[in-house]
């Protein structure tokens, strides 16, 4: 009975001893988890410490970015509403130097017209026998050529005969009948021959034809 007894009481002891050394290993393994756990929320920590500067380092670089752009963007379109006036301002330069050409031009030959319808005239009047000098037929070749030089200048006579009135470019100074029919209300004869400026859309009337108109 006491072998078996002191048996038993060997059995609980070698049964105390392993619960003893597993609790022992267990605390002994939840020490080394809790230190990994540890070790990693550090770790995580660490990597958001060095993480959080670079990333507003990047948000800042992004905003700077950003804002270039912008003074970019409103520099292009100054730059824009700029070359855009520059060419608005060119354009009503050029085009009042080109005016001032033009007027230039017009008031000239207003003086030369008289001079230049003398000639006409005389030429209209000449006999056959004058039509035949050289004389004559010289100062026919410089009325022609001073025509030509003229619609250079984008002047040019008016057309007249044969034509009905119009206001902008005949002024009726008197009527005369005639037999032919088809020359009612129609221009029969240029007392004074009329010049026009005509350069693309733009027509200015230098001085009007003076007609005689049939009645």
């Amino acid at each position: 009975m006491s072998d078996n007894k002191n048996q038993k009481d060997e059995n609980k002891k070698n049964v105390s001893q392993v619960e003893e050394s597993n609790e022992i290993e267990d605390d002994f393994l939840q020490d080394e988890l809790n230190e990994l756990q540890a070790a990693e929320d550090q770790a995580k920590k660490d990597a958001q410490a060095d993480f959080w500067p670079l990333l507003n380092k990047i948000k800042e670089l992004e905003s700077q970015l950003q804002e270039k752009d912008e003074i970019a963007k409103n520099s292009q379109i100054n730059y824009l509403h700029l070359k855009a006036d520059f060419d608005i301002l060119q354009r009503q330069t050029q085009q009042k130097i080109d005016n001032a050409e033009r007027d230039a031009e017009i008031k000239v030959v207003k003086e030369l017209l008289p001079f230049l319808e003398n000639l006409r005239k005389s030429l209209m009047n000449l006999t056959e026998e004058q039509q035949a000098s050289s004389l004559w037929e010289g100062i026919r070749m410089m009325y022609d050529n001073f025509i030509k030089s003229l619609e250079k200048l984008h002047i040019r006579p008016i057309e007249a005969i044969g034509l009905e009135p119009d206001a902008q470019f005949h002024e009726p100074v008197s009527m005369q009948p005639v037999e032919d029919k088809n020359l009612k209300w129609k221009i029969i004869q240029e007392f004074q021959q009329g010049f026009v400026y005509e350069n693309n859309d733009e027509v200015i009337v230098i001085s009007p034809s003076r007609v005689i108109v049939w009645n």
